[in-house]
């Protein structure tokens, strides 16, 4: 009789249908609630709205704004074609001009949280192995945030690639970073202060979401390449055409780029064309688009002190101030006085972390 009952329920438990969460989230922060099958599932307006416990495989979605807008959907919660459970099916909402786009966004798996909660201390206390927070010659974790070694040789030639541990380095980063923009900020950072060999650039690569971005980090990466012959290797990471045109037509310009990229900044450029400068980034109405340009053509001068000086005094926060200084460091025609630009930050803490990064540049 039991050997019965345990057959039926396990029969059973085929046929029960496949269970499954859906999150939406705004991908411009905006307030909204969502509906299934006319359902409400928030009552209180939210950015990111996650619904438990969902059998069905199609849902028929409303989603109403902050401000009365409403936008109307299906969603099919299938992998591959067909149904499964357990699963978490993430969306994207956004808003342009008044057009209302809801992108699929990946699937997870349903992780149930351990018990208990907190895991009991183990016989053999491993507590202090963590407490190490330098990674090799890669970076340094201050409250979780890597701050990077440059290990581009002094001459300016790369010969070979990055060492296998910080490949890892650069991997356990990655996983540990939430959004797009991190990710960027991290392998912009590996890449400025390696060298690579393109199938490392192209590991590298695979984290980034947008094509735009990865073009954007070829251009930082190319001149520390080890294995320039390699090149056309990095068009496996991207799949539109246009971006491969774009990457071919940078690589046919990228020589001429070389000689001012290559450039010992012994002495600086001229003073005009560090006003000039200086004046295109005064233009701009915030320190983001103002910093976007300053990436840009940052590295076709060479500067005193007292320039670099000028230069982050056209930004408004430290952030974006420190940011550049780092970059400037290493266009600065008088390193050894480079820490008196100190000045310009508003807070000792921010001075503080620049000293760290000088410090690592010269170990």
């Amino acid at each position: 009789m039991k050997i019965y009952i345990s057959l039926l329920f396990l029969f059973t438990l085929n046929f029960v249908p496949a269970q499954n969460n859906v999150r939406v989230f705004s991908g411009n922060g905006e307030l909204f609630t969502v509906s299934i099958f006319d359902t409400l599932q928030n009552k209180i307006p939210q950015t990111n709205v996650l619904v438990q416990g969902i059998y069905d495989d199609t849902l028929r979605l409303k989603i109403v704004f902050d401000n009365k807008t409403k936008f109307e959907t299906t969603l099919l919660l299938f992998e591959k074609g067909k149904p499964t459970k357990n699963k978490e099916f993430n969306y994207r909402l956004t808003r342009e001009q008044d057009k209302i786009k809801l992108s699929y966004n990946g699937y997870y798996d349903v992780v149930k949280l351990p018990q208990p909660l907190v895991p009991e201390k183990p016989i053999i206390d491993t507590t202090s192995k963590y407490k190490n927070t330098r990674l090799g010659h890669f970076c340094e974790l201050k409250d979780s945030k890597p701050l990077y070694y440059n290990n581009i040789p002094k001459d300016g030639n790369c010969v070979a690639g990055m060492p296998e541990d910080y490949i890892n380095y650069t991997n356990l980063l990655m996983l540990k970073a939430q959004v797009a923009d991190d990710k960027f900020i991290i392998a912009e950072n590996v890449c400025r202060n390696n060298c690579l060999t393109t199938a490392q650039l192209n590991f590298i690569l695979k984290y980034i979401e947008f094509e735009l971005d990865k073009l954007k980090l070829i251009k930082i990466a190319y001149f520390n390449l080890a294995d320039m012959n390699n090149k056309k290797d990095l068009e496996k990471s991207f799949r539109f055409e246009s971006s491969i045109a774009e990457l071919n037509t940078f690589f046919k310009t990228a020589v001429d780029t070389k000689v001012l990229a290559a450039k010992n900044c012994k002495t600086t450029s001229a003073i005009e064309e560090v006003k000039n400068f200086q004046d295109q980034l005064s233009v701009y109405t915030n320190d983001t688009q103002r910093y976007e340009a300053f990436k840009k053509s940052y590295e076709s001068y060479c500067y005193s002190k007292d320039q670099i000086t000028t230069i982050l005094n056209t930004f408004i926060h430290d952030r974006e101030k420190l940011d550049a200084a780092k970059m400037l460091y290493f266009r600065c025609a008088e390193k050894d006085n480079f820490l008196l630009i100190a000045d310009v930050f508003s807070y000792n803490e921010t001075i503080s972390e620049l000293k760290d990064f000088v410090s690592k540049q010269k170990d």
